[in-house]
């Protein structure tokens, strides 16, 4: 019998067999690698494909395909022509946007997961954009404002304003990273909207829509008022609006007075 001490321990299997990586990953990652530890810098351009291939020693599509996807995730822009080619873009906000549009795009998230982080980041925004908007973002404000308003029975005009109203506010807010998030996260969740609003009358849209007219216009007042509190409140109103209009069957299209989401936090089984 063997002793205690020659005994191995079992392990429940909980990895799976390492698999190789496939050339343009192999190649994505030392180029990103060097963007990122800033050995390539914006503006350096990448040596032609022929070269990269002879250094990585792998084929010319390998490399193609190692480029489109740096492309496609915002890291270098390709192009064409003869004074074309690779150009280091660096690591930007830009760059931070795009893989999340996709990981957003892939359905990994759901609906009320995306509504639960806007409404965190517009009432952030609301705040910061009355303590830090400038006289051109309050000329900006009021002019999107005076569309909203013509806009309330105008279905397709009316959700291009409400993009433009949020859009102006997270740029008075003056903060890269707002301004980001604002811009992925506006389209699926006005889109989620509308299509709720496929299955509502005409009169209750409009009446929605008055209602978020006049709801934007208290938050544009409270911004150019430069009062915080009053903005986030308001804006904290428009995204219970939002959750009863898109959740109207759901316990949990509630928003809280003393809380920024619009959950119930002990929603009932």
């Amino acid at each position: 019998m063997d002793s205690i001490n020659n005994m191995k321990p079992e392990y429940a299997p909980i990895f799976s067999p390492a698999a190789t990586m496939r050339a343009p990953e192999v190649i994505y990652n030392q180029i990103y690698e060097k963007i990122l530890r800033g050995e390539l810098k914006p503006g350096d351009r990448l040596p032609p494909e022929r070269v990269l291939a002879e250094q990585f020693c792998r084929s010319r599509p390998s490399v193609r395909e190692a480029l489109r996807m740096l492309q496609e995730n915002g890291y270098i822009r390709i192009e064409g022509g003869r004074s074309g080619g690779s150009i280091v873009k660096g690591i930007s906000i830009e760059s931070l946007e795009l893989p999340l549009q996709k990981v957003i795009r892939s359905g990994v998230m759901s609906l009320q997961e995306l509504v639960d982080y806007r409404c965190v980041n517009d009432l952030g925004c609301a705040r910061l954009a009355a303590q830090y908007h400038t006289e051109q973002d309050a000329a900006i404000l009021r002019s999107v404002m005076e569309d909203y308003r013509g806009a309330i029975a105008d279905f397709e005009r009316f959700k291009k304003v409400d993009t433009e109203f949020h859009s102006a506010l997270a740029c008075a807010t003056h903060n890269s990273l707002i301004i980001a998030i604002n811009d992925v996260l506006i389209s699926p969740v006005e889109d989620a909207f509308w299509m709720a609003a496929e299955k509502m009358e005409k009169d209750e849209i409009i009446e929605i829509n008055r209602t978020a007219y006049s709801l934007h216009n208290q938050v544009a007042e409270a911004v150019l008022a430069k009062d915080p509190a009053a903005a986030e409140k308001y804006m904290r109103d428009i995204n219970g609006v939002y959750a009863r209009s898109v959740f109207p069957y759901s316990s949990t299209s509630v928003v809280f007075q003393d809380g920024p989401g619009i959950r119930d936090p002990n929603p009932q089984d």
